[in-house]
């Protein structure tokens, strides 16, 4: 297959895809621990406990929010000047049997299919993520089945990953 996509980026498509990143970053299990060390902390601040383990809860809860706020605006901003460096927001995708292709004004690569470690796949963009280098947005917009068919074929066989969610509740 030879094929090649224009694709036009917004800023609130680069902001759902770095919301989706930072979140599946985290993880279920993230958030969770972080609940349940809330919970602690408010318990013990309640009770009136004054122990050493509600400083240690008060700092846990504190940096681990610090953190993941920072992180988020992090990954947010440089998605955002990267959009922002292109005069015209689109790309241009080519997909051959050997390579995909990225091309826009701000510049041009050409991967190997080995190189894309997994995609992570959502109704309006997929996460292509390119071996310890980050990831590329696709927007799904102007993908049909078939060139969506030949992606995930091609990621799967160069022993890549993928993954589909269906659910897409909007950006933050």
């Amino acid at each position: 297959m030879d094929r090649e996509i224009t694709v036009r980026y917004s800023p609130e498509l680069i902001k759902f895809a770095v919301w989706k990143f930072w979140a599946r970053s985290i993880g279920l299990g993230g958030f969770v621990a972080f609940a349940v060390t809330s919970v602690a902390f408010v318990y013990f601040l309640v009770s009136e406990d004054r122990s050493w383990l509600l400083g240690f809860l008060a700092a846990v809860v504190g940096l681990c929010l610090i953190i993941g706020i920072l992180s988020y605006f992090i990954y947010l901003n440089r998605s955002m000047e990267k959009f922002k460096r292109m005069e015209v927001p689109t790309a241009k995708f080519r997909f051959t049997d050997e390579r995909i292709g990225i091309e826009s004004n701000i510049g041009w690569t050409e991967l190997s299919w080995k190189m894309i470690d997994k995609v992570w796949k959502y109704p309006s963009v997929w996460l292509v993520f390119i071996a310890k280098q980050g990831y590329v947005t696709l927007p799904t917009a102007d993908l049909d089945e078939e060139l969506k068919q030949f992606i995930t074929l091609q990621v799967k066989e160069s022993n890549g990953k993928t993954s589909n969610q269906s659910f897409e509740p909007t950006a933050r």
